[in-house]
């Protein structure tokens, strides 16, 4: 009985081993089980059986666990099979010899790819030995008049065509028991397996780019409209690049089925959709009139994932469309840092949604000779500093209006942060404060604030951790003031002052109810006078200290004349001329209140969906006295005039910890 159970065992294993379906797995190992208890019962008595039954039963249930752990891996296989499948190059290396197909004038060598609609076999012409590749369409497909005509419209497109980055078309044939185009035979990939498995460099894309927009130039020179470029219909021929440069014809473009002349609406077919949803511009995928401005559309998609190595949009074939039609994608520099500044804006330059607004194929070409892979130089007077949860570009300098310029510091890699700072502050002279919390047990006591220069570099930290007076718990806001350095702790409830060196010079505040001490203090900001401010969410008021921390007075709204009760406050911010300007949170405004107290320009603020309302606004503002706001926690960033006038908004594509201007040297730019 031992003997018999352990075989049992031992079978159920070895089924798990072997990679079976889940069916077939299944089918096998209740097999076993049932054999098992049969077995038992032959040989011996019912209870025998039973007890065979029990252990049978448990053999089943660890099988059903193995085989929970085991399918996940085994269907990521065939679902990774199945996309190399998908995506591999169709005009490789041929197949073996086929008998499928016979024709008087070509001799059939092999099928090399596979469609939906057809099949591309690689052949031999009998009248001269010319190796080319037939593309074949379907049996079932020949019934359909529209079909046909499509496919033919392919070949006599391609005919009209001579290009050395298009795919040249020899002859076709359009006969009882013949159907087939005969196209020049490609040895490459195609740039949908190349993002797949090899991805090229940011000047390998720039390189391929300008060779699709001069081959499609040339076709709307011919009033021809390709409307389905993707990476599937690019072939990228063997030994293509040669010393980093894209020899002539090294890229083909490929698969002209839908296209049409200028006038002609979106094609239809029973069945199937007419192109790509993820490369489709916006008017093709509302079904509405295209011209040459969709392709350039594809073009700068299809730009966007080989500078990226992803899609601009993704999802189900619908949520791409409203995509598409609604959306914008995230700017490529802010997907990947290593972007140049300049290739990022042409290739959201092509992707916009208005085809108007688009560069022509000719302004496309010209920006790549005029060196778009160049960093622009950022020498920019002033800047916003701001500081994202993102490993790479987590304290970033934007411009003035809102694009991401440069990156100082990252998480990851060479001169990482530690984490992404929780509050910035800018000096005089163009350097940096980040306050970063960061907890560590032991004799490494962490320091939680650093001061940077201009570039980011490290030159010194301190404020270290812990519960002594001269130490920090969680630093939420900085400011910097005449020599002095304020620290807000929204945990200890104090504003600790240091020197620019570092040292520690006192503190003041305390958790309390007002005049002094503070409930819920949320931002620091210091004035170009020597005032120091205090926003204390909890007692609903902006207090006003001396520079060296000596009480003044309180700035607040009240509900209503006759009410005693406060207006909840959910902002403040400092300008240099000694402005002060308060978030009044009830009437969903930014107040600015000058030196001698009275108010000024208001400022409309309304929270979007999406963005938390419990939260205090961050708040800045230029030399130009341009204010700029955004929620704590949130990505869309206000600008607005001197007068209060919302003059644009940024969506910055990632949640926002904290951001200040800063003054920038030219002799301290990044080069």
């Amino acid at each position: 009985m031992s003997a018999l159970l352990l075989s049992g065992l031992f079978v159920v294993s070895l089924l798990l081993l072997v990679r079976l379906p889940e069916r077939v797995l299944g089918i096998a190992t209740g097999l076993v089980v049932l054999g098992l208890a049969l077995a038992v019962t032959l040989l011996g008595s019912v209870t025998r059986a039973r007890a065979a039954l029990d252990v049978g039963a448990l053999l089943l249930g660890s099988a059903l666990v193995a085989t929970s752990v085991a399918l996940p891996r085994i269907a990521a296989r065939q679902r990774r099979a199945q996309r190399q499948t998908v995506k591999a190059p169709p005009l490789l290396a041929s197949g073996p010899p086929t008998a499928e197909i016979t024709l008087r004038e070509y001799e059939v060598l092999g099928r090399i790819g596979i469609g939906g609609m057809g099949s591309v076999y690689r052949a031999r012409r009998l009248a001269d030995g010319r190796i080319v590749a037939l593309k074949v369409p379907q049996e079932k497909y020949l019934a359909d008049a529209k079909f046909v005509k499509r496919f033919y419209r392919e070949a006599e497109v391609l005919r009209r065509l001579a290009h050395p980055s298009i795919v040249k078309v020899y002859d076709y044939k359009a006969e009882p028991g013949e159907h087939y185009i005969a196209m020049e035979y490609l040895d490459g990939e195609t740039l949908e397996h190349m993002l797949e498995l090899n991805p090229p460099t940011f000047e390998q894309s720039v390189q391929i780019v300008r060779a699709l927009a001069e081959a499609l130039r040339h076709i709307h020179g011919q009033n021809i409209v390709h409307r389905d470029l993707k990476p599937a219909n690019v072939m990228i021929l063997r030994g293509a690049f040669k010393d980093g440069k894209l020899r002539d014809g090294g890229v083909k473009l490929m698969d002209f089925g839908i296209a049409v002349g200028k006038v002609l609406t979106r094609l239809t077919m029973t069945g199937a959709r007419v192109g790509t949803p993820i490369y489709m511009s916006p008017e093709q995928a509302k079904g509405n009139k295209v011209d040459a401005r969709s392709d350039v559309y594809s073009l700068g998609v299809l730009l966007y994932e080989m500078i990226t190595s992803e899609p601009p949009f993704k999802g189900s074939y619908e949520a791409v469309v409203h995509q598409q039609v609604f959306e914008s994608p995230r700017p490529p520099k802010q997907v990947r840092m290593a972007i140049p500044g300049r290739l990022s804006e042409l290739t959201l330059h092509m992707i916009e949604k208005d085809p108007s607004a688009r560069p022509s194929l000719d302004e496309v070409i010209d920006a790549i000779e005029s060196g778009v892979l160049e960093e622009e130089r950022f020498d920019d007077p002033e800047a916003l500093a701001v500081s994202v949860g993102e490993q790479q570009g987590a304290l970033r300098l934007l411009d003035l209006t809102g694009r991401l310029r440069v990156s100082l510091r990252g998480l990851s890699g060479e001169g990482a942060l530690p984490a992404a700072p929780t509050a910035v502050a800018s000096d005089h002279e163009g350097g940096l404060y980040a306050a970063i919390v960061t907890y560590r047990a032991g004799a490494n006591v962490p320091h939680m604030l650093y001061k940077l220069d201009a570039n980011g570099r490290e030159l010194l930290s301190f404020g270290r951790y812990g519960l002594a007076e001269s130490e920090l718990l969680q630093p939420v806001s900085l400011s910097v003031g005449s020599d002095v350095l304020y620290v807000l702790d929204a945990e200890s409830c104090f504003v600790s002052m240091y020197s620019p060196g570092g040292e520690y010079l006192g503190r003041f505040g305390g958790r309390g109810s007002g005049r002094g001490t503070f409930d819920t203090p949320a931002t620091v900001a210091a004035s170009g006078d020597g005032d120091v401010y205090v926003l204390d969410m909890g007692n609903r008021q902006v207090q006003r200290f001396s520079s060296d921390g000596r009480y003044l007075s309180r700035l607040a709204f009240r509900l209503d004349r006759e009410s005693e009760t406060l207006r909840p406050l959910d902002g403040l911010g400092v300008d240099r001329e000694g402005n002060v300007y308060i978030a009044d949170a009830q009437a969903a405004k930014i107040r600015r209140i000058n030196a001698e107290g009275k108010t000024g320009a208001t400022y409309t603020v309304e929270t979007l969906q999406g963005e938390a309302e419990d939260v205090p606004w961050l708040i800045t503002i230029d030399d130009s006295q341009h204010l700029y706001c955004v929620r704590s926690g949130g990505q869309i960033l206000r600008k607005y005039t001197p007068d209060g006038k919302l003059e644009s908004t940024v969506d910055l594509y990632t949640p926002v910890n904290a951001f200040t201007t800063v003054q920038r040297l030219p002799k301290r730019v990044m080069a």
